[in-house]
């Protein structure tokens, strides 16, 4: 028999809303005991998801505010707030460093990393995702195989192949490292995004004379949008915040990145932390900016990459 309801105006009330009522008051009528165990899990839960907050943002929140104190205060104390602020550190970063050009550096080498990432993942997902060439499976296993090895590993053979094309000490050189290491990511994360859109619209658009470069761009690009952003975000993080291959690479302090440019900060006999701070702080501000411009696909693509199949 059914439970549906008939209203005053004549209309039917589903089953569905009622039994939802229907739990609902059971819920409110459950024994206070059990209330009071619920409560206290959920305080439990929220209190340990507080204390992991706390210790993932503490020394972030410590590290910016160490900014603003002198050097007496940074080594004396572990409090957030300064008790005298101060901007010196910043002034000493950008009036008497190379902070600037360490910046324009890192921001050439992120940028054109991620373009590249980008431009070259989705040429070669969409080849893997629609076509199956001889070689296909060792192209992408070769992917795979790269991100297995330590990246000390490659150091020396990087370098040696480097020098023979008189790439050390320039910015290229690290242009094409980061690259290395970013493209496995980008190949394979567009590839799963490409295998999701139908290939009917693919078909639809070579029926009406568009051809591959075209369709890539006018179609399979704009679906793909989120798997993009997320691959611009790996490959900007990745390039902005490498150290290693930067220490080994460069030289000259005007070819410094800013992760290479902060190490400069510690001496022979002393580090400069504050000036390692303000330095930190400023080079955060950049990765904000951009993570907060593309949050929202980012979130729509880990959305989907978590429902997908």
């Amino acid at each position: 028999m059914s439970d549906d309801v008939m209203t005053p105006q004549g209309h039917t009330l589903p089953e569905a809303p009622i039994a939802s009522r229907r739990l609902a008051r059971a819920g409110n009528q459950l024994p206070t005991s059990v209330r009071v165990k619920r409560l206290a899990e959920g305080a439990v839960r929220h209190l340990i998801l507080l204390v992991i907050a706390v210790f993932a943002i503490g020394p972030l929140l410590w590290a910016i505010s160490s900014a603003f104190k002198s050097d007496s205060e940074i080594m004396t104390g572990l409090n957030i707030i300064p008790a005298h602020p101060t901007l010196q550190h910043f002034r000493v970063v950008l009036e008497q460093s190379q902070f600037v050009t360490w910046f324009k550096n890192s921001l050439l080498v992120a940028g054109g990393t991620t373009l590249l990432a980008i431009a070259i993942g989705s040429l070669g997902g969409y080849a893997m995702s629609r076509w199956r060439f001889r070689g296909h499976a060792l192209y992408g296993n070769s992917l795979l195989v790269v991100q297995m090895f330590p990246g000390v590993m490659l150091a020396i053979p990087l370098y040696l192949l480097l020098t023979k094309y008189h790439l050390i000490d320039t910015l290229w050189a690290l242009l094409v490292t980061y690259l290395t290491f970013a493209l496995a990511f980008s190949v394979w994360m567009l590839k799963g995004y490409f295998d999701g859109i139908p290939k009917e619209m693919e078909e639809a658009a070579l029926i009406d004379g568009a051809g591959r470069l075209r369709i890539l761009w006018s179609i399979i690009l704009p679906l793909a949008r989120p798997g993009i952003v997320s691959v611009a975000v790996f490959a900007f993080l990745l390039a902005w915040n490498e150290f290693f291959f930067a220490y080994v690479f460069i030289a000259s302090n005007h070819n410094f990145t800013l992760s290479l440019g902060m190490y400069s900060f510690i001496e022979q006999f002393s580090t400069q932390w504050g000036n390692i701070m303000a330095a930190g702080t400023l080079a955060t501000l950049p990765v904000l900016v951009f993570f907060f411009l593309l949050q929202r696909a980012l979130t729509r693509g880990m959305m989907a990459g978590a429902t997908k199949g």
